[in-house]
């Protein structure tokens, strides 16, 4: 089960593309938040992620420290707690000692900062509120991970703007010491013919930085390329459990209000993608609806030979590249077609050259995409 806590609308940047709207106060109460853990927390999983979002969830470090108390008290004592994995989604430029000494062991804490790739490109559209770059804050945040030895993960997004700079972006990203990188197209930017384009060079060279880590004996696993080859070897789709429209993954809000994925948020505005509330629970009905909305893409997409390795059937990404779930557009199937053919050109040299890292990283290791879950052909099951 993953539970992820949109704390607070206000962030301490102002970048460009950032999906979730206008920046505006909006803390999470102390009852949403109780409310909401309690809900997690009926969860037959055995596993529990907690997630911190927003907005910069670092604003306000005090309810995840409540939140971390909350769920202490509510599973002591229990003959089978859940594990417990906490997750930052955050900017890096507010960390402090205080959140460095909570995230260290035996708490296990994921981080996932975001950053852009190198200065140049960062700053284009990761601004302050004066309009600032923050590379060297975000750089900075960062340093002080790696001087903790605390594991992060790096999230830099592609847009129209450096499609072409993919390249430099992951040799920038590669070389932060962290033990995954996600590259996360802007599927609300304004993507051309000639964007893709330079998508697919800036691919050609990024999958040359790639391959180089695993020729020099390092496997630092780059998304959605390294799920790219997953769904070759394993024959089908690693099912995100969000796109399940209230599977194992909720969003809460401010408002109370809870959404299928962090994703589909924005201002909190969006009635007709509220799933439920904390003091009404989930809305069962609501979720078939969303859900049966979501699949109608499957018709489009049935003929399709990379259908199996594709993620069209992502609400979040309907509702980005058209607004509506069910419906995708020829954006997303030229940036997955490029993706799949920038993760097929690492495979194929690597296993050829029996890259020694390569092979254990993807033969000798029983993936599973999280704990207590599993690699599940979604769209092959659902044909049979």
């Amino acid at each position: 089960m993953e539970l992820t806590l949109f704390v607070d609308h206000q962030c301490n940047l102002r970048c460009t593309y950032c999906y979730t709207g206008r920046k505006f106060n909006r803390k999470m109460s102390r009852d949403v938040l109780d409310k909401a853990l309690r809900l997690a927390l009926t969860s037959p999983d055995p596993h529990l992620d907690i997630a911190f979002f927003g907005g910069e969830p670092l604003l306000h470090f005090d309810l995840i420290r409540e939140a971390d108390e909350i769920v202490t008290r509510a599973i002591s004592g229990s003959a089978h707690p859940p594990t417990l994995r906490w997750l930052l989604n955050t900017n890096a430029t507010l960390l402090t000692d205080e959140i460095l000494d909570w995230s260290m062991p035996p708490r296990v804490v994921n981080v996932f900062v975001s950053m852009d790739g190198p200065p140049d490109v960062h700053d284009r559209c990761r601004l302050d509120a004066a309009g600032k770059g923050s590379y060297d804050r975000v750089f900075e945040g960062i340093s002080k991970l790696r001087a903790r030895g605390l594991p992060f993960r790096v999230l830099a997004v592609v847009g129209t703007n450096s499609a072409g700079d993919v390249g430099r972006i992951l040799a920038e990203l590669l070389g932060l010491g962290a033990e995954q990188v996600h590259l996360s197209p802007n599927y609300r930017d304004g993507w051309d013919q000639p964007a893709i384009e330079r998508l697919r060079n800036g691919l050609q060279t990024a999958t040359e930085h790639w391959m180089a880590e695993f020729r020099a004996g390092r496997t630092c696993p780059v998304e959605p390329l390294h799920t790219k080859i997953l769904t070759h070897l394993k024959g089908g789709l690693p099912c995100p459990s969000r796109c399940l429209l209230g599977g194992r993954e909720l969003t809460v809000v401010p408002s109370g209000n809870i959404y299928p994925c962090a994703q589909m948020v924005g201002e909190d505005q969006h009635e007709e993608l509220v799933i439920g509330h904390v003091d009404r629970g989930l809305d069962r009905g609501r979720i078939a609806q969303l859900s049966e909305l979501k699949d109608r893409v499957e018709g489009t997409c049935a003929p399709c030979a990379l259908r199996n390795r594709c993620q069209s059937h992502c609400g979040c990404r309907h509702i980005a590249l058209s607004g509506k779930l069910g419906q995708s557009s020829a954006v997303l199937c030229e940036i997955e077609a490029a993706m799949i053919e920038a993760a097929d050109r690492v495979a194929t040299l690597l296993h050829n050259e029996q890259c020694p890292a390569f092979i254990d990283l993807y033969y000798r290791r029983p993936w599973v995409m999280a704990s207590g879950g599993q690699l599940t052909a979604l769209r092959r099951s659902r044909d049979a």
